[in-house]
C-alpha cells in the first residue's frame, strides 16, 4: 500500500494538464485554492489508479491466460520504449 501512495504522489507531481490547472488555480486564487486544487487532482487520481488495478486484478483473477496477454503487451511496449531512445 504505501508503494502505491507513493507512486499516486509521485504521479501528481509530474508536469501535465493537471499541474497547469493547480498553477492558474494558485495564480488565479492564491495559496488556498492552488491547494485544493492539487488535493482535488491528487484525490482524483487516486480513485482511477486503484479503480484500474481493481479491474485488471479482477480480470486476471478471471482469465489467468490474460496475465501472458498483459506479459506481452507490457514486453513490447518496453521495447518499443527501448528502440524510441
Amino acid at each position: 500500500m504505501g508503494a502505491f501512495v507513493l507512486a499516486a504522489f509521485a504521479l501528481s507531481l509530474a508536469p501535465g494538464p493537471d499541474m497547469l490547472f493547480v498553477v492558474a488555480n494558485a495564480l488565479g486564487g492564491g495559496r488556498r485554492a492552488g491547494l485544493l486544487a492539487a488535493l482535488g487532482m491528487s484525490a482524483g487520481l487516486a480513485v482511477h489508479t486503484t479503480t484500474a488495478a481493481l479491474g485488471l486484478a479482477a480480470l486476471l483473477r478471471a482469465a489467468p491466460e490474460a496475465l501472458e496477454a498483459v506479459r506481452l503487451v507490457g514486453a513490447g511496449f518496453l521495447v518499443y520504449l527501448a528502440v524510441s531512445a
